[in-house]
């Protein structure tokens, strides 16, 4: 598999993974000619997109989908729980949506939704497969339950939140108390040391590369998420760049190109 995030934040998320025979958006918050001009960064016709799949229905999240959808023909995903509310927002062909509440295929990726805990109608994270190449996205989440770890673990590669810093957050003040409290709930987003605590868990469930996604631009940095990061890790023993890699994916371009291959 190669796979990339084209964008992560509240101004819109995309992520693409294509194996050789099938490629796939996971969302689409962002503008037809910025996805466009991503993918051309990957020599992907975006006309070769055979689906898109949705986490949930916020706006950073599928904002984008319908013109890419109406552009390219492409076929629509989402948890069958959002259906209405997907019908409603995109408007596309009736026979470009396909609903589903298991697992299902896309050519020759194997497609495990799982929910997550996040304040929307319905919010999934996925397993991608081919074989036995696995890569995870889990992202907009309150809290990193047994049930995700469960889901997501022994991934070869981990797109994980890690949204904010407490006091950062309870700082802004362009952010009311409500909004506050939203995002630091359980069903809200997943904070730097949450995270952190985590991929103490999935290192020892044998991931050894998660990206570090969803950073708020209002209530964490770059560099404040990656040092709460591995300062936590450090302290278990858990050493960046010898027993995990992290990598960032970023709110205005493209992130990491990662290629996870099956064994033979």
């Amino acid at each position: 598999m190669r796979v990339c995030n084209l964008a992560s934040g509240s101004s819109g998320n995309c992520t693409y993974i294509e194996t050789e025979n099938t490629r796939i958006l996971i969302d689409n918050g962002k503008p037809l000619s910025y996805i466009f001009d991503a993918l051309n960064e990957l020599k992907v016709d975006p006309a070769t997109i055979d689906a898109i799949l949705i986490t949930h229905e916020h706006s950073d999240h599928i904002k984008g989908i319908e013109k890419f959808a109406r552009t390219y023909n492409t076929h629509v995903y989402a948890h069958y729980e959002i259906s209405e509310i997907i019908r409603n927002q995109i408007h596309i062909d009736s026979s470009q949506f396909n609903f589903f509440d298991s697992d299902f295929h896309i050519g020759d990726l194997h497609i495990q939704p799982f929910p997550l805990p996040h304040d929307s109608k319905y919010c999934v994270g996925y397993r991608v497969s081919e074989r036995d190449a696995v890569v995870s996205i889990c992202t907009d989440l309150g809290h990193f339950s047994d049930d995700t770890f469960e889901a997501v673990k022994s991934s070869a590669l981990i797109y994980l939140e890690a949204n904010y810093d407490p006091e950062m957050l309870m700082s802004y003040p362009n952010y009311p108390p409500f909004l506050k409290r939203r995002i630091n709930g359980p069903r809200g987003h997943l904070s730097n040391i949450n995270c952190a605590k985590a991929i103490e868990r999935l290192v020892k469930s044998g991931t050894r590369l998660v990206v570090l996604s969803h950073i708020s631009e209002h209530s964490n940095t770059v560099n404040l998420a990656v040092s709460t990061i591995a300062n936590y890790l450090e302290s278990k023993n858990i050493i960046p760049n010898v027993n995990i890699r992290l990598d960032i994916s970023h709110h205005e371009h493209r992130g990491t190109i990662f290629r996870i291959n099956p064994t033979e």
